[in-house]
């Protein structure tokens, strides 16, 4: 362990560009050095970002972040149409639902309320993640088939997204 270490800091390796705090804007540029996400008040103080400062794809929260958009790559006009809004596709989530179905040592199949994206399911049987694939589970729509049956009292829980 080095000294540096011993006294909280974090080792690094790479470009550390210089920070001018009076700057916010978002953007990874070797002219500006700064980075790091905009957040205004309105939608004219995103308009009004300077074009020597915007980078298409940068992101500019709105109203605290209610709203965000995302810079075109167009030539700008200055206008709001320079931007277009910008969603997550990680507003349907579930957290730790329990899957419909009988836990008592028999039942193979369990069925959730939504059919989750490919791949974003996280199944826990008594707390321990399992592998999907047929190893643990396998997963057809929002039909959940394990395995082996969970056993009498066991908890099973998923979080996904669909």
């Amino acid at each position: 362990m080095s000294k540096f270490e011993l006294i909280g800091g974090v080792g690094i390796m790479g470009y550390i560009s210089p920070m001018d705090t009076r700057d916010t804007y978002p953007v990874i540029d070797p002219i500006f050095g700064i980075d790091g996400l905009r957040n205004v008040a309105t939608l004219q103080e995103m308009v009004d970002i300077p074009f020597e400062r915007r980078r298409p794809g940068m992101l500019v929260g709105v109203n605290g972040g209610e709203i965000f958009y995302k810079l075109k790559n167009i030539n700008w006009d200055g206008t709001i149409a320079d931007w277009e809004e910008f969603t997550l596709k990680s507003d349907n989530n579930i957290d730790k639902e329990h899957p419909n179905g009988d836990i008592d040592g028999i039942n193979t199949i369990f069925t959730l309320t939504h059919q989750p994206i490919i791949g974003s399911e996280h199944l826990y049987l008594n707390g321990l993640l399992q592998e999907e694939g047929g190893e643990d589970y396998s997963i057809s729509g929002g039909t959940i088939t394990f395995t082996e049956p969970p056993l009498s009292g066991s908890r099973i829980r998923c979080s996904y997204r669909y």
